[in-house]
């Protein structure tokens, strides 16, 4: 990666993350890290980057989060491969990426978890008119990463 793909623009940075899929949350686990992949949704003002993703209340990535607080986080697209001939170090490849670390909440309303939740869904069908019964709301957990460094990259063939 060269420094000459940072990206420092809001509007470039948001429409690569309205590219991408999926968040990988690497969570601190000792002397260890557990990277898990997740459906995810943000919101960002001014500049300031707020994601969230959701999961039931229990298991690693919820005792890790509950204990640190902490994650760092990686979310790409457009990767392509571009073909450099026979000379090995001409080969390159095209992608987007945004990375980054935060403090995690979990949110512990159902009205804030609904509002994450109908963000989420939003983001992946574009539709805003689901239910939520209540006896969902009180059961999952939905997380808050509030990112406290971001940084974007995109790499295209010129």
């Amino acid at each position: 990666m060269s420094k000459q793909d940072t990206v420092t623009d809001i509007p470039t940075i948001n429409h690569v993350l309205d590219q991408c899929e999926t968040i990988h949350l690497g969570l601190r686990d000792g002397e260890r890290v557990y990277v898990v992949p997740v459906h995810f949704a943000y919101e960002e003002h001014q500049g300031h980057y707020t994601f969230y993703f959701h999961g039931g209340p229990h298991g690693r990535r919820y005792e890790l989060v509950k204990k640190t607080h902490y994650a760092a986080f990686e979310l790409n697209s457009g990767q392509q491969l571009r073909d450099g001939g026979s000379i090995a170090c001409t080969w390159s490849a095209n992608y987007a990426s945004v990375l980054g670390e935060g403090h995690v909440d979990l949110l512990e309303s159902n009205q804030d978890k609904l509002a994450a939740l109908k963000l989420m869904m939003k983001q992946y069908t574009g539709r805003t008119d689901f239910e939520f019964p209540e006896e969902h709301l009180q059961y999952v957990q939905v997380y808050k990463l509030t990112a406290t460094e971001l940084s974007c990259r995109v790499h295209r063939k010129k």
